[in-house]
């Protein structure tokens, strides 16, 4: 197992201490063949991890900067979808209709619970989100084959459970995110519209 680790700019550079050469070469490898999927949708299922967690269903279409999120079934909201790009996002839910630059602070305020919505598309293609200036230092545990196995970045550490092939790439199918105090699962059942 290797890891990598990054301060900043589009992609993360393994630190060649850290890594083999063959990993850190399968690393840039990924990376570059992962920098290039600008559109992609998926399906699975979204879980909280604890006594009192809930579950629901994901749909999920990402189209260059914009995105559609959709979370349906319990997990605190009955259903909720999440639209809309870097200038803006429009969410409905049971509380009706909202426009917010700040999705992460209004989901945790009337849900009780956030994710970081700008971060998790490239953590959903098993990569870190490109940052000009992180708060705190990224880590990349790596496996032989280049893939994360674990990932930190902005305060929340990213778990690959399971990779899939899919089309010509091998993407996440099970994953975890954790802030330390909230903790989410996600199993993505199907992929589409990827190289």
């Amino acid at each position: 197992m290797a890891i990598a680790m990054g301060m900043s700019g589009c992609s993360s550079v393994p630190v060649k201490p850290f890594n083999t050469d063959f990993s850190e070469r399968n690393w840039g490898i990924r990376q570059a063949n992962i920098s290039g999927v600008q559109s992609f949708a998926l399906k699975g299922r979204l879980a909280e991890a604890g006594i009192a967690g809930a579950r629901g269903d994901l749909d999920w279409t990402q189209s260059g900067e914009r995105f559609d999120f959709r979370v349906s079934g319990p997990l605190g909201v009955g259903a909720l979808a999440i639209s809309g790009d870097p200038k803006g996002v429009e969410i409905r839910s049971k509380n009706g209709v909202i426009v917010t630059g700040e999705p992460e602070a209004y989901m945790q305020e009337k849900l009780g619970w956030s994710l970081p919505l700008s971060l998790l598309r490239y953590w959903a293609l098993g990569v870190p989100a490109p940052m000009r200036e992180l708060p705190k230092p990224m880590m990349v545990k790596l496996d032989d084959a280049g893939r994360a196995l674990t990932l930190k970045q902005s305060g929340w550490q990213i778990d690959y459970l399971e990779y899939q092939p899919v089309n010509s790439l091998v993407l996440p199918r099970k994953l975890t995110l954790n802030n330390g105090s909230r903790s989410f699962r996600i199993v993505i059942d199907e992929w589409s519209g990827t190289p």
